[in-house]
């Protein structure tokens, strides 16, 4: 963001003017290229505008260099600057407040949505089995590591009344997600021969499920007393 700056000359750079022989337009523009080519490697810091209406023409100088300028031209002139400037910065740190204001208050409604009062504990966690057909494997069983809410659950119900239901906790926090951690439990417990891990399934033998269950229930009691 650049700003015009129009000088407007004093009395006596006046009578110094009209004294000195005015100095050719070409020449001037010459010196001025010069002047700018010798130092190319300097940021440009202004502009000299010419093709524009009356009111728009003069010096367009960086933004950091407007209260330095108008220093030098006069204090009453900087007193103005120093004004609008300070305008300038006050609307926009007000539009930057407004935004972050805006989007704390859309953060603040999410929250509610994303976890309701009242509803902070409202996960059931459940770990099932699943006999396997083939004869050989009569003596594994598959454990499905399930993580739903209330409402969710409902489709489980059958095999939460039944024999199936090897493993299951409620009211559990938003916050817990326990079958990364049963899964490292399994790791730590068992012979890696002993298992197999994928997704949200573990295969393992039938003969591993006490010391499995011991283990889980460990960990669960443990996080409710951390709690």
């Amino acid at each position: 963001m650049n700003f015009l700056i129009c000088l407007l000359p004093s009395e006596n750079s006046e009578e110094q003017r009209v004294s000195k022989k005015p100095q050719s337009p070409k020449l001037y523009e010459n010196s001025e290229e010069q002047r700018v080519s010798k130092k190319s490697y300097s940021p440009k810091l202004y502009e000299n505008r010419e093709k524009l209406p009356n009111g728009l023409r003069g010096y367009y100088v960086h933004r950091l260099l407007v209260n330095a300028v108008a220093m030098w031209a006069s204090p009453r002139y900087a007193w103005y600057i120093y004004r609008l400037l300070d305008e300038i910065h006050r609307q926009e740190r007000e539009e930057m407040e407004n935004k972050l204001e805006a989007k704390d208050k859309s953060i603040q409604k999410r929250i509610p949505r994303s976890v309701p009062k009242g509803k902070e504990k409202n996960y059931k966690y459940m770990i099932y089995t699943e006999e396997l057909e083939k004869e050989e494997d009569k003596d594994m069983v598959m454990l499905h590591l399930v993580r739903r809410n209330n409402k969710s659950f409902y489709d489980l119900a059958k095999i939460y009344k039944s024999d199936r239901n090897w493993f299951y906790r409620e009211n559990l926090p938003i916050s817990m997600t326990p079958n990364e951690d049963v899964k490292q439990i399994v790791q730590d417990t068992l012979p890696q021969t002993h298992y197999d891990i994928k997704g949200c399934t573990i295969l393992t033998f039938k003969e591993d499920l006490p010391l499995l269950k011991e283990k889980i229930t460990e960990y669960f009691d443990n996080f409710k007393q951390v709690e």
